[in-house]
């Protein structure tokens, strides 16, 4: 059995302005509802993963990565591999996006609160798509999951704590990684 995770490419609202935090909030917004930038493309198509039952988040730029890989959409897509939150917490300062992203994922990991998914939560729900990924993996064989950054990365952790072998990983736009059963 193989579970391939890889992440989209980067979207097209992925720029780094100078924001507030006001601002932030709609930069999230954007970046949550957008395509893959022209300029985004994958080094190779996916050809040697061929066999692969593929599947997707169901945020747009999961979708549209996995169309632009595979020359095909996803076999099924899920809310489960969605992205962990980007908070947003109301700091009175002028940062540029992907700080506000950094210093917020800071804040929200030591457990600050907020009207969004808590870090604990995520954390949770990356156990439950792992899961969900071995129970595919066990039916279908081979997973590829077009998905996200940081959610990757903590199914990728429990994957691994649970006794899959890491074959290869990164976590760039459009990076692969892939586990393979014992």
């Amino acid at each position: 059995m193989e579970i391939i995770l890889i992440r989209h490419g980067k979207p097209t609202s992925a720029d780094n302005p100078v924001l507030i935090a006001a601002e932030y909030t709609q930069w999230i917004r954007r970046y949550n509802a957008s395509d893959v930038s022209e300029n985004s493309r994958p080094e190779n198509k996916y050809d040697e993963h061929g066999s692969s039952f593929i599947i997707s988040s169901d945020l747009k730029r999961a979708i549209h990565s996995t169309k632009i890989y595979t020359d095909k959409l996803p076999e099924a897509t899920f809310r489960l591999f969605r992205e962990m939150e980007i908070p947003r917490y109301k700091f009175p300062f002028r940062l540029k996006a992907w700080t506000w992203v950094y210093l917020c994922r800071a804040f929200w990991m030591l457990g600050l609160k907020g009207s969004f998914e808590s870090y604990k939560e995520a954390k949770t729900r990356s156990e439950l798509a792992a899961k969900k990924l071995t129970e595919l993996a066990q039916e279908k064989g081979k997973i590829a999951l077009f998905g996200h950054g940081y959610m990757n990365l903590h199914i990728r952790k429990v994957l691994v704590k649970n006794g899959w072998i890491l074959k290869n990983k990164s976590n760039e736009f459009w990076g692969v990684t892939s586990l393979e059963s014992v």
